[in-house]
């Protein structure tokens, strides 16, 4: 909500405060069915309540519920709610006044007695009644029967009904006759306290007393059950459960406060609203998912359990077999594995004596170089300088293989270089060849090529270095590019003289443009009140004409009455001649 809709609801509620009828309404009494009491509402087309007789076990059965299960809801199970109840205590005793005083309380500014609207006596509405207190006295009483057991009309059950549900506002307080619920009713300040008498009391289930009492009754019940309603309501804020109606009250409280200290900005207040509702959702939304994630997996389960045996056993069989197929399978893989590896065996067998063989033949070749060596007359200092010679040939090899290795890296990272000169060189080739189409030189046929061919190409592998590059570019190719360039300046030079001759004549259309607009003003100018006096000349003859009209039309009328006058002449003078004949005669 915006700040135009929060200021909106706050001037409502302004309106709806210094509203009188709402005094009106609230003398009224809690007139429709708190449906905090009913979670499924009850229908019933039973007869007048007066008609049915009072069973004489109901007071007794109720005190039993009281005693088996109130006084424990109302004692013991509600020892931790002490602050709660002492709450309740002082919201009941600050709202006593002595019975003597009219002011005050629900419609007590208004004077005199007040009279119950309430359709009291109509059967629907007592039935109703009814309902909503047994409702109550099942759900917080404890009674344990049906409907049709539940009957208050006589002094007995009443009192024990109105005695319960008093002392559900404080434990301390209590009424002991039936004679003083009168005066508990005038404290709680009920708005028809006056038309209950201790003579209805008792004769509760008498016509004339029934409907006073069942109303009262019931306002007794809705007034206790609002009041619980809003401690449970408490109890939740307190222990941090999200509640909309108690959010919404408060942001409503904050938003009429800072309206009426004059300010109009409720965006504080507002964004706490919007953020207790998201959180209440988010944390809603999660719950949600759990419940949901626990419905699938009971979904599961009893879809495992609900499944037939035999299914199961053939989907079992179904899946053996498969295993079975498929460990067959492996096993035949594995056999003809077995039987390639065998081979293999064979194969390396042979193979081994073979190389055993030519062992052999190696040994005896050793043997006999070994033979003739010994048969060699070599002497020590032969043997020492050998020894010395073939280090220094071992070494020169390891320093010619480390220089092999130097060289091949160097060749290596000169190759690189060279391709990326290469690349370089290709790429700066295909930009001048781009540029030679963009100019005209390519290909031959192009408009400044005159027939020659002026493409570059590379060939890396050509045996001369002036034929790397396919064309001899300071001698050949840019010669022909200067001669481009004179012509390219000269047509430049051209075009810039054509440019200039144009902005001059561009200015000059301009100028001739603007005093053609100038002109072009004026004659609209002129045309504007050309047209205005063509539209009052023309005004002027439509109401002419119109005067002509009229005029037409007046002379057409005198025309037709004269008409009409001679004919009436002719006709009065027939007649006086007539009367004159006969008179002569």
């Amino acid at each position: 909500m915006d700040h135009m809709q929060y200021s909106a609801l706050a001037q409502r509620r302004v309106t709806l405060a210094n509203d009188p009828n709402l005094h009106n309404v609230a003398v009224s009494g809690l007139r429709q069915p708190m449906t905090v009491l009913r979670n499924q509402p009850h229908q019933y087309t039973r007869g007048a309540f007066s008609h049915i007789a009072a069973p004489p076990t109901f007071a007794t059965r109720l005190a039993k519920a009281n005693n088996n299960g109130l006084n424990d809801s109302l004692g013991a199970s509600r020892a931790g709610r002490t602050p709660k109840l002492s709450r309740r205590t002082s919201m009941y005793a600050g709202n006593i006044q002595p019975t003597n005083q009219q002011g005050g309380g629900v419609g007590g500014g208004l004077g005199g007695q007040i009279k119950d609207i309430r359709p009291i006596r109509d059967k629907p509405f007592q039935v109703d009644s009814i309902d909503i207190v047994y409702t109550y006295a099942k759900e917080k009483l404890g009674f344990q029967g049906e409907f049709k057991d539940f009957k208050i009309n006589t002094s007995k059950d009443y009192f024990t009904l109105f005695k319960l549900v008093y002392q559900r506002l404080d434990h301390g307080k209590d009424i002991t006759k039936i004679d003083e619920i009168a005066t508990a009713l005038r404290e709680l300040r009920y708005p028809f306290a006056n038309d209950i008498t201790k003579s209805m009391l008792q004769a509760v289930g008498s016509v004339q007393s029934w409907p006073h009492l069942l109303g009262a009754m019931r306002w007794l019940v809705e007034y206790v059950a609002t009041l619980e309603s809003i401690e449970d309501q408490e109890d939740e804020v307190e222990e941090g459960v999200f509640n909309p109606d108690s959010a919404f009250f408060k942001y409503a409280t904050t938003a009429y406060n800072l309206f009426l200290n004059g300010d109009d900005d409720y965006s504080e207040a507002a964004y706490e609203f919007d953020a207790a509702y998201d959180q209440s959702n988010a944390d809603i939304i999660a719950k949600s998912a759990e419940v949901q994630k626990e419905v699938d997996e009971l979904e599961k389960q009893l879809n495992e359990m609900s499944e037939d045996p035999l299914t199961v056993a053939q989907n079992e069989n179904k899946t053996l077999r498969s295993d079975m197929t498929k460990f067959n399978a492996y096993t035949k893989h594995l056999e003809d594995k077995i039987m390639k590896l065998k081979d293999y065996i064979i194969k390396l067998d042979e193979e081994h004596k073979g190389i055993e063989i030519e062992l052999a033949k190696v040994e005896e070749e050793k043997a006999e170089i070994q033979q003739k060596v010994d048969s060699q007359p070599i002497s020590p200092d032969d043997v020492e300088r050998m020894h010395k010679e073939s280090e220094q040939i071992t070494n020169n090899r390891n320093a010619i293989a480390t220089k092999a290795k130097e060289l091949s890296k160097l060749q290596w990272e000169k190759g690189l270089d060279l391709e990326k000169r290469i690349a370089d060189i290709e790429k700066q080739i295909q930009y001048y060849n781009t540029s030679l189409y963009r100019v005209g030189l390519l290909p031959s046929s192009a408009q400044y090529a005159d027939g020659k061919d002026y493409e570059l190409s590379l060939d890396v592998n050509a045996d001369r270095i002036d034929k790397i590059i396919s064309l001899d570019l300071r001698n050949y190719v840019r010669t022909k590019l200067s001669e481009v360039r004179e012509n390219f300046n000269s047509e430049y030079d051209k075009i810039q003289e054509q440019i200039t001759l144009i902005s001059e004549e561009i200015h000059r259309l301009s100028d001739d443009n603007a005093d053609k607009e100038i002109d072009l003003n004026t004659l609209e100018d002129n045309k504007n009140i050309l047209a205005r006096q063509f539209e009052e000349v023309k005004q002027e003859s439509i109401s002419e004409q119109n005067e002509i009209d009229t005029l037409a039309k007046r002379c057409t009328s005198f025309e037709q009455r004269i008409s009409q006058l001679r004919s009436e002449g002719a006709a009065v003078y027939l007649e006086w001649k007539q009367k004159s004949q006969e008179i002569q005669i």
